[in-house]
């Protein structure tokens, strides 16, 4: 996934028509009606995150334009499987919506037998937000930069760690890709592994920048790099850890999933509204102030993305030699 994904679509979302009559529900072939009730927002992750905090920014907005109440439903567990499951296996009429991040295309690599397929089970809507993934350290760390991080991991081979958080497979490609040896030390989220790194207990950590930029700035813990090919206007001090591993990337994305059976005018008719309230002026400014970058991307492209990101995150835990459990 590569810089596109950092322009997505935003003239089509600009460009695309607002509702005349935001109360007007969503005819389909069946006879259903979207919306006709409480729509659901199945959060996978623990509430507080960026998942959830991200879509408090929209509820809102998005109950306007359908006139019915959207709530957050948390379903937490097993690296968002459960959530995903939930959704999975929920009633295909667009009441029920999943919001997950990256960890959804991590799954078929981490998960020998998932109860759902990624591939068929649920479908791809849009992209809501983007956000690069950091390295960051303790402030005593001697390497402040990419290429001073890769020197010191080569001077000191399997000697430095890194927490993740979520899901090691980036860091195994960042070793990869620079060559060098570290240790990996899974988290089940941002807050533990910051607290770990800022008490020295693991000089290193990778997430997302939505995830860790308030800490970052406040001095407690620096950046060493973004996981972007290319700086990005999130956090354009850091420059890419690219720059030191050729052709690494990890970006932490968070999108939109339906069921499978979904009328597609349900699908159309949600991912439109996504796409026009990312681009409200002060929507798009809180997005960017917890780190997400906003996108709206079309019901294809999303699809395409996804099927790539699974394919990609396969490629690097089969060099890694990680057997999915």
């Amino acid at each position: 996934m590569r810089s596109v994904v950092w322009t997505t679509v935003i003239a089509t979302a600009l460009l695309a028509p607002a509702h005349s009559v935001f109360a007007q529900a969503t005819s389909t072939s069946s006879g259903q009606a979207f919306p006709g009730k409480v729509v659901r927002i199945v959060i996978p992750f623990s509430l507080g995150g960026s998942n959830d905090l991200t879509a408090r920014v929209l509820l809102p907005h998005l109950a306007e334009r359908w006139k019915q109440q959207v709530i957050i439903d948390p379903h937490v567990g097993a690296a968002s499987t459960v959530g995903a499951n939930h959704v999975a296996k929920s009633a295909p009429d667009g009441h029920s919506i999943l919001f997950t991040s990256t960890q959804y295309a991590y799954a078929p690599s981490t998960f020998a037998n998932l109860p759902y397929d990624p591939l068929n089970d649920l479908v791809p809507v849009t992209l809501v937000t983007v956000s690069p993934q950091m390295i960051f350290a303790h402030p005593s760390l001697p390497a402040n930069n990419p290429k001073q991080l890769v020197a010191l991991a080569r001077s000191r081979p399997g000697e430095l760690s890194m927490g993740n958080a979520g899901n090691a497979l980036p860091s195994y490609s960042f070793a990869m890709l620079a060559k060098v040896k570290m240790t990996t030390v899974p988290y089940k989220g941002a807050g533990p592994l910051q607290i770990d790194v800022m008490g020295g207990h693991v000089p290193l950590g990778m997430a997302a920048i939505s995830s860790v930029m308030a800490t970052v700035r406040s001095g407690r813990m620096k950046a060493i790099g973004v996981c972007s090919l290319e700086r990005t206007p999130l956090y354009p001090e850091a420059p890419p850890m690219a720059e030191a591993a050729p052709g690494f990337e990890a970006v932490a994305w968070f999108g939109m999933f339906v069921p499978r059976g979904t009328p597609p005018a349900v699908v159309k008719r949600i991912r439109d509204d996504i796409a026009e309230v990312v681009q409200i002026p002060d929507v798009r400014k809180r997005l960017n102030e917890i780190g997400g970058d906003p996108s709206g991307m079309p019901t294809e492209e999303f699809a395409r993305m996804v099927r790539s990101e699974i394919e990609k995150w396969n490629k690097v835990a089969a060099a890694a030699g990680i057997k999915p459990q």
